[in-house]
């Protein structure tokens, strides 16, 4: 998806040098099977090039890109063991590869490693970090209580999903040392794009829609709230819809942006890869539910 970019490749190749130097250990293994798998790298991109359009370099931003990379990797096995996943990114999970203690520890490895790396950064940088951090076990635990409503629902995925978008483009914005305005609509950007892709994940997933992932628990999602209040047809075009407004939002902060014009059109990039081959699918597909 965004392998043509420069800083794409940059960052699997600081991934692919972190596993080499693994120790050769059960624990090892497993970080390196997780970390091993292939994956968009879309947050830490986003970091990236926040910071390059706000005038700092790709290498300045590599290690707070990996941490988020590394915190993102590490949820991912945290919530597979929460809702018994089975598969991810078309693979099998390391919860049924390796086990819950295992799994669980090989977490916990990947959060301390990224709070090493973010530890060089400024106080308002690791900041930013350890909140996302925070609320992404909050709304993970949000998740697990069921939500019931529209504003639930908003609330966990907004700290379970969204926050992790929004601090990647904000700690970029910090790094570079942008100004207060600019910071702020580079956290908004990440914030609705955040949104939009947990509204479209969820709606393809209600839709039945392969997603290379698959896990015995089911939460409740924004189209199953609408579907309980309407038709499955109404409930998927409202969906989209919600999609789509999102998208805008992420797009609008972007064009009120100052900085460089090419790393502004790639965050903008960024917003149309993450949910135009989905909404397509969401289109055409009819509910399975």
């Amino acid at each position: 998806m965004f392998s043509g970019w420069d800083e794409y490749n940059l960052i699997n190749k600081q991934l692919a040098e972190l596993v080499r130097s693994l120790p050769n250990s059960p624990l090892g293994e497993i970080i390196g099977y997780t970390l091993s798998s292939p994956g968009k790298r879309v947050r830490p991109l986003i970091l990236i090039f926040s910071a390059q359009a706000m005038g700092e370099s790709a290498a300045s931003a590599l290690n707070a890109a990996m941490a988020i990379e590394l915190v993102h990797a590490a949820s991912l096995v945290h919530d597979d063991i929460l809702d018994q996943g089975l598969e991810r990114r078309g693979s099998q999970s390391a919860l049924q590869r390796f086990g819950p203690d295992a799994s669980l520890l090989a977490g916990d490895w990947l959060i301390s490693r990224s709070i090493e790396l973010i530890s060089h950064y400024s106080p308002p940088v690791i900041s930013t970090f350890a909140s996302a951090c925070m609320d992404m076990s909050e709304g993970e635990l949000m998740d697990l209580s069921y939500a019931t409503s529209q504003d639930d629902y908003y609330q966990c995925i907004s700290k379970k999903t969204a926050s992790l978008f929004s601090a990647s483009a904000k700690m970029g914005g910090l790094i570079a040392g942008a100004g207060e305005e600019d910071v702020a609509r580079l956290e908004s950007y990440g914030m609705h794009l955040g949104l939009s892709y947990q509204v479209l994940d969820d709606l393809e997933e209600f839709l039945g829609l392969d997603q290379g992932k698959s896990s015995e628990k089911t939460s409740v999602t924004l189209p199953i709230i609408y579907s309980r209040q309407h038709e499955d047809e109404t409930a998927r075009q409202m969906c989209i819809k919600v999609i789509e407004d999102h998208s805008i939002l992420a797009k609008k902060e972007l064009s009120l942006s100052t900085g460089s014009q090419e790393m502004l059109s790639r965050l903008e990039c960024i917003v149309d890869e993450m949910t135009r081959r989905g909404l397509e699918r969401c289109r055409l597909q009819k509910s399975l539910c």
